[in-house]
């Protein structure tokens, strides 16, 4: 693929494996017929969806894809998002990392959106959105590719892709080294109370830290019993100044962000900690939680707390290094012990060396042909 070695000649970013694989399939089965995941001959298509988790880069990938469909075809590029800070994101590495590509941002609640030929659109899940199919109708771009971290949406609408790339999860990355590893932990319940006094136990344990509730009220009562505590919390919202407020976190002023979702979509920081993550399904859970999987060169590992009445664990889709649950006012290490096994194969071995006899009522009904069987034995 010509475009593809000319477009890495020019980006200032080592590219990741995984993330060349997903190009190079996206960029073949935009331009012809190839044979599916299914084994079944498939035409060219004109919308693909990437699937890749938080933090693997799916902004590189898709703008890489972008340069070579621009460099190959001259196509016109547009990039639209639900919030700003996603649009100004992709701009930013746009031109931090050399890609260059010629493109329009776009708003996803845009009512006049420019004409392109390639509809990129971020966080992919909300393409189901009724202001999308009017972007869509409006655009009417030639190919269109989605990129998100959960394919799937709570309304149970269909996301309407033709094809859908995906190469590594969460645990193939965390052991390939391009997330961090984690530890879980399990607090029995989850309120603004509950979430407050786990972190003033032990504020060092969890550094920087994200916590995430359904309802803004929650959000201010938290904010304000870690006031009580003299520790100082930002509350994320549409209508307040998040860039100020991130930075302030990023730089330390700040220990602890709260949100209800605005912070679970584009919010890179390598230096957050933890993540509280409140009890919901599979989709905002992986988005909440991959808030955390970027690596730190001074954290070996990250952290999730979940309660447990947690409808979807984060360790459905990754292994923790370790698993701590709250019980009897201490922290309880699930780890399963090293000695087991060789509990249970010496018990095994007694078990085999005893002799049985078996009771008269069974012994007088047996099968005269196992009892000689046994004899041979």
């Amino acid at each position: 693929m010509d475009s593809l070695t000319t477009a890495l000649a020019k980006i200032d970013i080592q590219i990741r494996d995984y993330q060349q694989r997903l190009v190079t399939k996206t960029i073949r089965q935009f331009q012809q017929p190839f044979v599916d995941r299914f084994g079944r001959n498939r035409s060219a298509v004109n919308s693909i969806l990437i699937e890749s988790p938080t933090g693997s880069g799916k902004t590189v990938i898709g703008l890489l894809t972008a340069l070579c469909l621009q460099l190959q075809f001259g196509f016109t590029v547009g990039w639209v998002a639900m919030r700003s800070n996603l649009l100004t994101q992709a701009a930013a590495e746009n031109i931090r990392h050399g890609f260059h590509v010629e493109m329009k941002l776009i708003s996803m609640f845009d009512k006049n959106p420019p004409k392109v030929d390639l509809l990129m659109v971020d966080e992919a899940q909300h393409d189901g959105a009724r202001s999308m199919a009017s972007l869509h109708a409006r655009v009417r771009p030639k190919k269109l590719l989605g990129l998100t971290a959960t394919p799937f949406r709570s309304d149970r609408i269909r996301l309407c892709f033709e094809q859908v790339n995906r190469d590594f999860g969460i645990e193939q990355l965390i052991r390939g080294g391009h997330l961090s590893p984690y530890h879980h932990y399990t607090i029995p319940q989850y309120s603004p109370s509950a979430v407050v006094q786990t972190y003033l136990r032990e504020p060092g344990r969890w550094g920087k830290s994200l916590m995430f509730f359904h309802r803004q009220q929650q959000c201010l009562e938290c904010q304000q019993q870690l006031a009580a505590a003299g520790v100082q919390a930002e509350v994320v919202t549409a209508l307040t100044n998040r860039e100020q407020q991130i930075e302030a976190f990023a730089a330390g002023r700040v220990p602890v962000l709260i949100s209800m979702a605005i912070l679970a979509e584009g919010f890179d920081c390598p230096s957050l900690q933890t993540v509280f993550c409140r009890p919901s399904g599979k989709g905002p859970t992986i988005q909440m939680c991959g808030r955390v999987f970027r690596k730190h060169p001074r954290l070996p590992f990250k952290q999730i707390v979940q309660c447990g009445q947690s409808r979807y664990p984060i360790t459905r889709a990754a292994t923790p290094v370790e698993q701590y649950s709250w019980m009897d006012e201490h922290w309880r290490s699930l780890r399963c012990n090293e000695q087991l096994a060789n509990i249970s194969h010496r018990a095994m071995q007694v078990i085999a060396q005893c002799r049985t006899t078996l009771p008269a009522i069974v012994a007088q009904h047996r099968d005269p042909r196992l009892a000689s069987r046994d004899r041979r034995f």
